[in-house]
């Protein structure tokens, strides 16, 4: 599924609101900390004090969050239960920031102050969240040790921050996921095509988008594969394949990854955008619900740095005129993604058809194809 990042022609999406599985935190006693959480972090920091704990529930593992003071450093380190450590952040000078991440800010904001640092370490990796001033906003941003910008978002006053949440957690019994089916905007079933005509920079582009006979297990699930073709000027740009599956009971569509090709003189020269649910951060996302609700905002790619695109439902009562007909009661939807923060997009769906135009992209035709 083209992710906006890499300015998407076409893509199955559409939304629904759906129950985090992450529950609020609540303050424990530090004599009901369990002894193999308490032991991981003296034995991390030997001489830490231990001020604080807190516990919750995230996808069904307990998480502990210790706040400790190591000299003059305030450290929070989240552990299982069993005494591994998920992650350690520390507040640190923004005189301290590598050199490589001062540049990446001053390289995209010029005039921005950095307001305060933290870095975060997860296993072997390290990444800096930042707080800037801009003329405009302030932003809260993430970066590698590089200095690449893996997330760039804008921070709200708290006043609108439920107006802008996107649902990141969804509720999946896997057994209940199923790689053929489909509901009134995804038809997941083997053959069905939809195919795209459309211009760009007054050159003709082509996209086609095919439900293959062909399945990928990620993880525990077994997968559908669609592929999505795209040509410019008669030659291929890209061909990615999407990893699909759908809930029996209530017929929503999740997406857990893609394998993307990025052509150049007919020769894959990159495959930027490529993740899979499970590896590193990244998690499966909601590609299309058994049944929209207007104003819905959920996240479709969870893949930091790589796909993080998010979506909402912005009509469900649209009018469109199309190569194919008018169509009425259309399904629009309003993408974005923190990674290229000021880019917007609308979709149209069909029910029955799927997606019915995008830009200047169009559906020409539609249905299943003979083997």
């Amino acid at each position: 599924m083209r992710s906006l990042l890499r300015f998407s022609l076409a893509a199955f999406l559409v939304t629904i609101l759906a129950i985090p599985a992450r529950a609020a935190s609540h303050d424990l006693p530090l004599d009901q900390v369990p002894a193999a959480v308490m032991k991981a972090v003296k034995v991390k920091f030997p001489t830490a004090t231990v001020e604080e704990a807190t516990k919750e529930e995230e996808d069904g593992v307990t998480i502990f969050e210790l706040t400790i003071e190591v000299g003059e450093d305030d450290i929070v380190v989240s552990l299982k239960e069993d005494g591994t450590i998920l992650e350690i952040e520390k507040e640190i000078e923004v005189k301290d920031l590598p050199p490589a991440i001062t540049a990446a800010i001053k390289a995209k904001y010029s005039k921005a102050d950095i307001e305060s640092a933290e870095e975060a370490t997860k296993g072997d990796v390290v990444t800096y969240e930042v707080t800037i001033e801009t003329d405009e906003t302030t932003r809260n941003l993430v970066l590698d040790k590089a200095g690449k910008i893996l997330e760039d978002e804008e921070q709200m006053d708290d006043d609108d921050e439920d107006e802008v949440e996107f649902t990141s957690s969804f509720i999946v019994v896997e057994s209940e996921l199923a790689s053929t089916g489909r509901n009134p905007f995804f038809i997941l079933e083997t053959g069905y095509q939809h195919y795209y005509e459309g211009t760009e920079d007054d050159k003709p582009v082509t996209l086609t988008i095919t439900v293959l006979d062909e399945t990928k297990k990620v993880g525990n699930v077994t997968t559908r594969i669609i592929e999505e073709r795209e040509t410019f000027d008669g030659k291929v740009i890209e061909i990615s394949r999407n990893y699909f599956a759908i809930c029996k009971r209530t017929n929503n569509v999740y997406y857990f990854g893609e394998n993307v090709d990025i052509y150049k003189n007919g020769k894959v020269v990159s495959h930027d955008g490529s993740w899979l649910s499970g590896e590193g951060d990244a998690k499966y996302g909601l590609a299309m619900p058994g049944s929209p609700l207007l104003g819905a905002r959920y996240c479709q790619e969870l893949a930091p740095g790589k796909a993080m695109d998010r979506a909402e439902v912005t009509s469900l009562t649209d009018e469109i005129e199309t190569p194919l007909g008018k169509f009425t009661n259309v399904l629009t939807i309003t993408e974005t993604t923190p990674l290229e923060p000021d880019l917007e997009e609308e979709k149209q769906y069909a029910i029955g058809i799927g997606l019915l135009q995008e830009g200047q992209l169009k559906l020409v035709r539609h249905g299943f194809v003979k083997k």
